[in-house]
């Protein structure tokens, strides 16, 4: 598997190629997947990853499977892998990560192999361009063939690139802004401007724009931002079961600025639901908003 790393230099050097066919349309969306063996997470990455986010220990006592948005961190260079691939009708550069959607359908034990898999899917039009759905899945090693034990779609937009036809209107309904009407806070989160170096420790992703202020203005954002995906861990730690079995989404409205403070609100409106929305305190702003389902 390609490294993150390698796969962004690659992105930047083919960022000026075009996409587009001859006739200006968009080339077609390959359904040829890729896939790699993983060992599986590390004991080293197992205890960034806990002081990170100020969890239990995995231990075998107070947990014994990895958390959803671990997972999701063992198969991104394979997303990556597959984005920069000539057949891929998007640039890696400059996609706008929207949402995700997971289903941890059984555990995965630490240092447990897996095969993993990704597939894009969807490419369909956007009032601002064209977003498509990158699948990851991640199967036991040990089976040659099974359902996977994960399973997450991670949608991504590409602004100023068109398909022809109409975008999906309920898909783009959501506003973090006008009409956005706070929930009741129940925490918040202060975020220093290391936040995006620390979780692309753990992670691998050193995509620029999270790393500093003077890399992330190299690139046209005024500051650096953290991972959408930080979001969801930190959100997502100590709610879910270790014993698998549950689901949950997020979508993403705008970007947390380092440093910057995040108001959160965990609402439970039944015992197998919880309802998760992040904002900018001060200005009012959504960034963040999704649903865990519990088994």
């Amino acid at each position: 598997m390609a490294s993150i790393l390698s796969s962004y230099r690659k992105a930047a050097l083919g960022a000026l190629t075009s996409k587009l066919s001859s006739n200006g349309d968009l080339r077609v969306l390959s359904s040829s997947p890729e896939e790699v063996s993983h060992p599986g997470a590390s004991a080293e990455q197992l205890e960034a990853y806990r002081r990170l986010f100020g969890g239990e220990a995995f231990d075998g006592v107070h947990r014994s499977s990895l958390p959803s948005v671990l997972v999701h961190i063992l198969g991104f260079p394979l997303q990556l892998q597959l984005m920069t691939r000539e057949d891929f009708p998007l640039q890696l550069m400059g996609l706008v990560h929207l949402s995700n959607q997971v289903e941890h359908r059984r555990p995965i034990a630490p240092g447990q192999p897996l095969r993993l898999r990704a597939h894009a899917e969807n490419l369909r039009p956007h009032r601002k361009g064209t977003q498509v759905d990158i699948v990851t899945e991640a199967f036991s090693a040990a089976a040659a063939e099974e359902a996977p034990l994960w399973r997450g779609a991670s949608t991504y937009l590409s602004r100023g690139v068109f398909l022809a036809g109409k975008p999906d209107r309920s898909e783009e309904s959501r506003s973090g802004g006008a009409g956005f009407v706070p929930p009741p806070m129940t925490a918040q989160w202060s975020l220093g401007s290391d936040e995006g170096r620390r979780y692309a420790a753990v992670s691998g992703d050193y995509n620029p724009i999270h790393l500093s202020g003077l890399s992330a203005k190299a690139l046209g954002m005024p500051k650096a931002i953290v991972h959408g995906m930080y979001t969801a861990a930190r959100i997502l730690e100590g709610r879910e079961p270790d014993a698998a079995g549950h689901s949950w989404s997020i979508s993403f409205d705008a970007p947390v600025t380092l440093p910057g403070k995040v108001a959160v609100s965990v609402e439970k409106p039944d015992e197998k639901t919880q309802l998760f929305t992040g904002w900018n305190p001060r200005k009012g702003r959504r960034h963040f908003s999704g649903e865990l389902h519990l088994p």
